[in-house]
């Protein structure tokens, strides 16, 4: 089973959203993940109804609300949410801890939840954290990325054996638009 995991897209009210079929404004690859996944996690802030009922219509979405979503996707989905899928348990939340380095926080999150895998968003910088295999795993931003490329998060899990996760990965999908990024690459290309 592949899920992928998304947050942030902070995609607002537009007309062109709204009659979009697809998500063509997307990059070709993350419109290839989208279509693969059996399964999508938003982490919070798609930010207008028209960019939730587009996650929505491909009927395999499970997501929370975000600190940026407009007032009805905050009355219509749950702050927090907790699922089973393939033997483990999944927590998602936007806002899990504010630092971009220490989880300490978020491992708590992951504890009182009593999740194995706690998907988070907020910070729209990708992380995994594994330990003893319960994860810690945000996704980044696919649209407004910090100090990092924009990105999203799959995870791969094993349909025959349960609790088992073949693969999870951080997913860039478009070059980095961060000048920080840019500067370091930069440098790197420089010293070659």
């Amino acid at each position: 089973m592949k899920i992928l995991v998304i947050s942030d897209t902070h995609l607002p009210k537009s007309d062109s959203l709204k009659n979009a079929a697809d998500f063509s404004f997307f990059p070709e690859l993350l419109q290839q993940k989208i279509k693969d996944a059996d399964l999508i996690i938003h982490a919070g802030d798609f930010e207008s109804e028209e960019a939730y009922r587009l996650f929505e219509q491909t009927n395999k979405l499970k997501a929370v609300h975000g600190n940026r979503d407009e007032e009805f996707l905050q009355r219509l989905l749950p702050k927090k949410l907790i699922f089973e899928q393939n033997g483990f348990k999944f927590g998602v939340i936007h806002e899990a801890g504010v630092s971009l380095n220490d989880n300490t926080a978020r491992w708590y999150v992951l504890k009182e939840m009593g999740v194995d895998i706690l998907i988070y968003g907020h910070i729209h910088t990708p992380s995994i954290d594994e330990y003893k295999n319960t994860f810690l795993i945000c996704p980044g931003s696919p649209t407004k990325a910090r100090m990092s490329e924009p990105s999203v998060v799959e995870i791969e899990l094993d349909d025959t054996q349960a609790k088992t996760i073949k693969d999870v990965k951080i997913i860039p999908v478009a070059a980095a638009a961060c000048g920080y990024l840019k500067f370091q690459d930069f440098l790197e290309n420089k010293k070659e």
